[in-house]
């Protein structure tokens, strides 16, 4: 499987698990040094496929396909720039994970399970701003210049990896911890009704 088709499946397989809507999220590999393929502004994931993708110009925007690039080019762009050593970046609305940050609660991935230890790195938490604007491009991409994992209030997720599986791996894992976490929440509490 190529780059593109990997980059699709991952994509689709984020619909299909309920952590992005078909026409939301948006992803991106790295293709050269300074290029990009980068998934279309609306077009619903479910029905990717290579030759709708836009090959995106990092250091000059130009692009190139049938299609505009996603709104959210501007927040890949800054990555690739600051983050040489990153291949591709994922962008879901996993609900768990972007609803326990609104909640307020702070660093409730650590939870010390095999997901939080081994597949999410450094998790970070951007500033809101509207979607698609170059204010959340900069505040994504500065929390992301030593992170993995990027996650903004009432937006959603950003991964970032070696490869679509790291990145593919630590969304799901992150929406994984947030399930662990909520559900031992409700558990201990209920323990405690319990007992009282």
């Amino acid at each position: 499987m190529d780059k593109a088709e990997l980059l699709i499946e991952a994509m689709k397989l984020l619909v299909q698990m309920g952590l992005t809507n078909p026409k939301g999220g948006n992803a991106s590999i790295r293709i050269s040094e300074n290029e990009i393929l980068i998934t279309p502004s609306g077009y619903p994931k479910h029905l990717l496929r290579p030759e709708v993708l836009v090959v995106y110009n990092i250091d000059t925007g130009e692009y190139l396909g049938t299609y505009k690039p996603s709104i959210e080019v501007n927040a890949h762009r800054l990555i690739y720039l600051n983050r040489r050593d990153v291949k591709v970046v994922i962008h879901a609305h996993a609900p768990l994970s972007t609803a326990l940050v609104d909640a307020g609660l702070d660093k409730w991935w650590e939870t010390g399970t095999v997901e939080s230890n081994y597949s999410l790195g450094k998790v970070s938490i951007a500033s809101e701003a509207p979607p698609g604007s170059l204010e959340l491009a900069k505040n994504v991409a500065d929390k992301a210049r030593y992170s993995k994992i990027v996650i903004v209030p009432r937006h959603g997720v950003f991964a970032l990896g070696k490869d679509v599986e790291d990145a593919l791996d630590a969304i799901i894992s992150l929406e994984m911890t947030a399930k662990y976490f909520l559900v031992k929440t409700l558990i201990t509490k209920i323990n405690c009704i319990q007992k009282d």
